[in-house]
């Protein structure tokens, strides 16, 4: 009977990596955070003075995103997605056009694995999918693109980097993608062994009188 208990359990505890490889986190600046510098530990990471709630963008609540320079946290993580907003007086006059460039820099222990442009017009919430892996350390640098009417020629300048969620997956290492050949051996393994152990209680003799 141990012996049987201890092979469902390790079926379970091969099973269940398999099962929570894809789970990633979802991180909301706005109203769920009081207002001002974001504490470094908030969902795990160091936001290096970053600022919430204190621009007025172009998110629903016009409160409602986070102005972020860097995040980092000692495990490596994945930068999935990141919800951008802008600036309500960055909003362009009729004729201007106003649109944003960020430059998404993720390193690993000081050393830079990946750099991502990302072009986006006005507007507020547009979800940028970044697929950003293995980094501990990312750094944003957004620049505002303006052209003027009646003027010639494409403005640039620095701009503030907002946004108003994250999406990270936390594993360093990623516990390998279960496909459905492997989903079935996985819970055949399981099922079988429970299987084992309920035949053999049901062919124990019963007590003599």
């Amino acid at each position: 009977m141990k012996t049987e208990i201890r092979l469902t359990v390790a079926a379970i505890a091969a099973t269940l990596p398999l099962l929570c490889a894809n789970a990633s986190q979802t991180i909301n600046f706005g109203q769920n955070l009081p207002a001002g510098t974001v504490p470094n530990g908030y969902a795990g990471f160091n936001w290096h003075g970053a600022q919430n709630d204190v621009f007025a963008d172009t998110t629903p609540s016009f409160f409602g995103s986070a102005y972020i320079t860097e995040m980092s946290r000692p495990a490596a993580f994945d930068l999935n997605s990141m919800v951008a907003q802008n600036l309500n007086s960055d909003a362009p006059s009729g004729g201007d056009t106003t649109a944003y460039r960020t430059v998404i820099s993720g390193y690993l222990n000081g050393t830079l694995v990946q750099s991502l442009t990302e072009n986006y017009p006005w507007g507020g919430g547009t979800v940028l999918t970044l697929n950003m892996d293995g980094v501990n350390d990312i750094k944003f640098k957004t620049t505002e693109i303006n052209t003027r009417f009646g003027q010639p020629g494409v403005f640039t300048s620095p701009d503030f980097t907002l946004a108003s969620q994250l999406s990270v997956d936390n594993f360093a290492t990623k516990a390998p993608e279960m496909d459905s050949a492997t989903a079935a051996s996985a819970l055949t393994l399981m099922i079988g062994s429970l299987l084992v152990i309920r035949g053999r209680r049901a062919k124990r003799p019963a007590a003599s009188a």
